[in-house]
């Protein structure tokens, strides 16, 4: 009796920019097979970790990329192409021309960048808050008009009203009535 194999699609994610495509197989394969057309992404590997899983799967492109500029590099646990397109331009609203979600297919966050991002800049992510820090200023003046190091005024918390009636019993009755109320 032989074995039995199925073919089951491997876990991709994607990720794009204007001018090109990012196809992640986020596993460990050998004995990899890829094909890239116009139209068409197809991966065939075997489980690194377990033969008896095979993956197999073709991804219809929603729009025409350019297969003979394709790069692939192995990282290890996952092989990732990237994929010009044959026209650069506006963001593909999907990767492949599925109606429905295929279950194995995710976006990669970590590859992403927005379409509004600056396509031309360096690359280098200069962090969420660099727009606070306008070039000349630095961190340690930005935050100067809180006052948090003025020592002019006192810490004193007298002119904040009491939030409860004990508080107010126990100012008004002095120490010697707290006495009295522990011991009745």
């Amino acid at each position: 009796c032989l074995p039995h194999f199925s073919l089951i699609p491997p876990p991709v994610s994607w990720a794009q920019r204007n001018d090109l495509i990012y196809v992640i197989i986020d596993v460990e394969c050998k004995d990899i097979e890829q094909k890239v057309t116009e139209k068409t992404f197809t991966f065939k590997g075997v489980n690194v970790l377990d033969a008896s899983k095979k993956y197999d799967v073709t991804l219809n492109f929603l729009h025409e990329v350019d297969p003979e500029k394709v790069t692939s590099k192995n990282i290890g646990r996952c092989m990732e192409f990237t994929i010009p397109k044959k026209e650069a331009g506006p963001y593909w609203a999907s990767l492949t021309t599925d109606k429905t979600k295929l279950h194995f297919l995710k976006a990669n966050f970590a590859k992403w960048r927005d379409e509004s991002d600056d396509e031309d800049g360096d690359g280098k992510d200069d962090g969420m808050f660099n727009n606070l820090v306008s070039p000349g200023s630095n961190w340690n003046n930005k935050f100067s008009d809180f006052n948090v190091d003025d020592e002019e005024e006192e810490d004193s918390d007298d002119n904040i009203p009491s939030l409860s009636q004990n508080d107010e019993e126990e100012e008004e009755g002095g120490e010697g009535d707290k006495e009295k109320k522990v011991a009745a």
